[in-house]
């Protein structure tokens, strides 16, 4: 029997392939936004979150800076974003892979959602 967290780190290294296949595919539509969003989820959720105060421990977050980090790195603002821009706005949703691929990058490794202590959040 497979462990869970062998699997959950094989579904995410099948997906960071499949994004990283996708970004491929779509070599001509990605542009240097691709490069941008890649690191845009530590920049704009790891980085402030140390304004919010002292960690409590190593390698945990202040706990009030839990929902800033967490928000940037889940997969639903990045995916309404893709679908608002190929379906309202007629826009290049082609850059976003970047920011799909950090997130599926960061479960590979094991580093998921924070919980509510600022520490890694339980799957």
């Amino acid at each position: 029997m497979m462990r869970p967290r062998v699997i959950h780190h094989s579904e995410y290294l099948a997906l960071a392939l499949l994004l990283i296949g996708a970004a491929i595919w779509q070599k001509d539509q990605i542009t240097a936004w691709f490069w941008f969003w890649l690191f845009a989820p530590d920049m704009f959720g790891y980085l402030p979150a140390f304004l919010f105060g002292k960690p409590p421990a190593k390698g945990h977050l202040p706990p009030r800076a839990v929902w800033l980090y967490n928000f940037w790195h889940n997969y639903t603002l990045p995916g309404v974003l893709w679908i608002a821009l190929l379906l309202l706005f007629a826009g290049n949703p082609w850059p976003l892979l970047g920011w799909m691929l950090h997130i599926s990058l960061d479960r590979l490794m094991g580093f998921g959602l924070r919980g509510d202590d600022g520490g890694q959040a339980l799957i």
